[in-house]
This record gives structure tokens, C-alpha cells and sequence, in this order.
């Protein structure tokens, strides 16, 4: 390269020409120009000067941006993490699969699964007994592991049993890639992310599920010992867990709720989000309210997709939308083997009043257009016969009916379920929700 181009380049941005006098930095920043090595001059270059954005080359603001991103996350931390994995030293390249795969193409079940195994790797140098330690992100009281994993915000507010904390991983574009669960190591508890472990690598990861939430690790600090005298009991079994978008109760909260193709589908959603644990896992949830039901934003949402699913060998679709609704927590179930019925129906019935005004006793707080309103109170009435038809009868399928009643009956024109094979089918595997491989042996306090 001449000395005028590399001086052209160097001006770039600068409010006024400058040709520096041999011997200078500016001088020498302009020869290492010519000769192609910038990496050190550069940056000083760059401290220096005000460079706008529009003055670089598409090239160039790619590498700036990536050298301010990694920069910047590395401050995150007080100390980087001492992992000398390969992952570590080839933090440009998970950055770019992180932006390109993760990011613009952010939530189906394709790269959600793409997503766990980049980020279960960089968990891998976190040990299964490891404990917390408690740090400060500026005014706010978090923990971390090694800056591997820092837990930085707290959302929500503590319940009996958990506290959830937005979790960011430094080198990794994106703010906060998990919910890190904080939980007291209590057997349940411990059941409960059993769990978790088993729908992620028997549902999830194989793609024959979209409605459960992943969980990449957990960990848990032993009782005794020294970083477990400084930690409260609620702090030392976590679960490190894909992070969703919010939960159905605050979605509910938005305009959303005045949508009514959206609501149908949503409400369709959850209750075979039940059916699947219900007959998949082999599990009755009992505690299906609307803080349980997580939604993300769905990227294949579009007017002519359809998801597939079999239930008693019928090939039923389900239209795509902009949600995909995700059922959690399960400290409360009991093996569909020991369940009461009522419980069992109870988990489809109790959910549907997180679609219906509270003025007509469900739960959603303000006003909800009354057509909506009528349609959805009208859903859970049906499932609410349903219920009360089928107790009586011992060898009753609730989510058969279910179909039979609700999906094919209320509303068949609206195009969200269908029986006949559309041409846009979104998953290649079917999501199938009766029993395929043996249940889980996982035993909880209630049982």
C-alpha cells in the first residue's frame, strides 16, 4: 500500500487533515498502515480520536464493534475466569455463531437446542458442587462463579422456595443468556431439578418438545465447609436455565390480551403444554397458574406455519404465532400413577382463568374487548363440563375430550388447529404427547 492511501485511511473520521512528522506516533501509525499490522497502534489511534461509525468501512466497524464487546464484558468482572479452556481463548469465534445463530434468529427450538450445547460447554468448568460467592454489580448484590457465570439482577420477588436472578456470561454476546434459580437444598428441590435434567435431554434436546424450558447445569454447595458458611441455605442449589421473555401473568398485562386469534392459540398452547407433561412425563403439575407458564418470542411465527402433534394416533397442527408458551416449575407434582382425578383435570381447568377478565371470574386485571372476553370464558366453560362429565368415569381422557370438544368444535374456522396437513409444517419431528419411552422415576415430598 502507498503512504498517500494509508494516509487517506488514517484521516478517515478526523475533523481535520493531518499529516504527521516523521518520527510521531501519527507517523508511525500511518507505516503500520502500509504494512498491514495495526493491532497495537491502532488502538491508540482509536483512543484518540473520534471516530464515527459511518466513517468506517463495513470491515473495520466489524472488528471495532467486536474489540468494544469484548472490552466491555470483560469489565463485567472483576477477575476473568481461570478456566484456560479452549472456549476462553476462542471468544471471537463463539461471539460470531452467537450473533449470526443466536441473536437474529433468536427463539426456535432449532437454535434454542444450538444455544444449550454452546453454553453447556462454557458451564463445563464449573464443578457440580461448586458454591456462589457473593459480589457487587455496581449498586446491586449478585454472585459469581469465577466470573464464568455472573448472576447480576434479581427479577421477581423472592418466593418461599426460589429466588431468580439474571445471569450474564462474559465473552458471550447477548446481556443475559440464563435465569440462574436459587433454591434451598431441600429434596424436593433437588427432585424438582431432576426434573428439569430429564424433559431437557428426553424432550428438548432430542426436538420432540417445544413447550418446556431448558436447563443447561445445576449446581450445589455442599452443607459444610468454607464457601458455604458465608451463604444462606436459599442459596446454595441453583439451577442454571434457559431464560424466557416473562410469564404469562405479565403478558396478560399488555394489549395482548385483545387479540383473539393470539389468545385462542396461547390458551390451545398451555393446555397441551399440561397434556405433554400430563402423558409425555407422566406427571400431574399441580400448580398450573399463570406465573408457571413462561412465553418466548417465537421467531417462526408466521401465517402459514403449523406445528405438528400425535395424540392417540391423530396428526393434529397447530398454527405458529409470536409466542411460544412453555410450562415450569414443578415442585409440586405427583406421579400420574398416584394423582387424583380431580387434580389431573383440575390442571387444564385452573389455567384457562389466566385468559378471562377477573370481572368474570378470572384473572386477567383490566379491561379485555368483550368478544374476547366471551370467547375465552366460553373455553374454559367447556373444559369446566368437561371436568365435571368425566369425573365419574375411571378410564376418562381429559385432553381426548379435550379435542374432541374444544379444538375441533369452538371456532374451527379461525384455522388455528387443524386435522388436515398443511403445507407449511414447522417441525420436522413430530411433537408427540402420549406416553413413547418410560416415565421418569422422580419422587416428590407431596407423594
Amino acid at each position: 500500500m502507498k503512504y498517500s492511501d494509508a494516509l487517506k485511511i488514517y484521516n478517515q473520521g478526523k475533523p481535520a487533515w493531518c499529516s504527521p512528522r516523521k518520527g510521531t506516533n501519527d507517523y508511525k501509525a500511518v507505516l503500520a498502515i502500509m504494512k498491514g499490522s495495526l493491532k497495537s497502534p491502532k488502538k491508540a489511534s482509536l483512543a484518540k480520536s473520534s471516530l464515527s461509525k459511518a466513517s468506517l468501512s463495513k470491515a473495520s466497524l466489524a472488528k471495532s464493534s467486536l474489540s468494544k464487546a469484548s472490552l466491555a464484558m470483560a469489565k463485567m468482572s472483576s477477575k476473568k475466569p481461570s478456566s484456560k479452556s479452549l472456549l476462553f481463548k476462542k471468544a471471537n469465534v463463539i461471539q460470531r455463531f452467537l450473533k449470526n445463530k443466536l441473536i437474529i434468529t433468536k427463539n426456535n427450538l432449532d437454535t434454542r437446542v444450538q444455544r444449550y450445547h454452546l453454553i453447556k460447554k462454557r458451564l463445563a468448568d464449573i464443578k457440580t458442587n461448586r458454591c456462589l460467592t457473593k459480589k457487587m454489580f455496581g449498586n446491586k448484590r449478585g454472585y459469581t462463579i469465577d466470573g464464568i457465570v455472573n448472576l447480576e439482577k434479581k427479577i421477581g420477588s423472592d418466593s418461599v422456595n426460589a429466588s431468580i436472578y439474571l445471569t450474564s456470561m462474559p465473552y458471550l454476546l447477548g446481556s443475559y443468556p440464563i435465569a440462574s434459580k436459587l433454591m434451598k437444598s431441600t429434596a424436593n428441590n433437588e427432585s424438582e431439578t431432576k426434573m428439569n435434567t430429564w424433559i431437557t435431554e428426553n424432550l428438548i434436546l432430542p426436538k420432540k418438545s417445544k413447550h418446556f424450558v431448558i436447563m443447561y447445569k445445576a449446581t450445589k454447595c455442599p452443607s459444610s465447609g468454607s464457601p458455604a458458611k458465608r451463604l444462606l441455605t436459599g442459596e446454595r442449589l441453583v439451577n442454571y436455565n434457559e431464560l424466557c421473555n416473562g410469564d404469562l401473568s405479565s403478558l396478560m398485562k399488555t394489549d395482548e390480551r385483545n387479540d383473539e386469534m393470539l389468545m385462542i392459540n396461547l390458551a390451545y398452547q398451555v393446555l397441551i403444554a399440561v397434556a405433554t407433561y400430563q402423558n409425555r412425563v407422566g406427571y400431574n403439575h399441580m400448580d398450573c397458574h399463570h406465573g408457571n407458564f413462561l412465553y418466548q418470542l417465537n421467531t417462526e411465527a408466521s401465517s402459514t406455519g403449523y406445528y405438528h402433534y400425535v395424540y392417540n394416533g391423530l396428526n393434529f397442527y397447530i398454527k405458529s404465532c409470536k409466542y411460544n408458551m412453555c410450562i415450569f416449575d414443578f415442585g409440586l407434582s405427583v406421579p400420574m400413577s398416584k394423582a387424583d382425578d380431580r387434580y389431573v383435570f383440575s390442571d387444564y381447568y385452573r389455567i384457562l382463568h389466566a385468559f378471562v377478565s377477573e370481572k368474570t371470574m378470572g384473572w386477567i386485571e383490566g379491561d379485555v374487548i368483550g368478544k374476547i372476553n366471551a370467547n375465552m370464558f366460553m373455553i374454559k366453560s367447556r373444559v369446566q363440563r368437561l371436568m365435571a362429565a368425566l369425573l365419574n368415569n375411571g378410564s376418562a381422557d381429559m385432553f381426548q375430550a379435550i379435542i374432541d370438544f374444544v379444538f375441533k368444535d369452538f371456532k374451527p374456522e379461525n384455522g388455528i388447529f387443524t386435522t388436515d396437513k398443511p403445507a407449511n409444517i414447522l417441525n420436522k419431528i413430530p411433537f408427540i404427547i402420549n406416553k413413547v419411552e418410560a416415565y421418569p422415576k422422580i419422587d416428590f415430598k407431596n407423594v
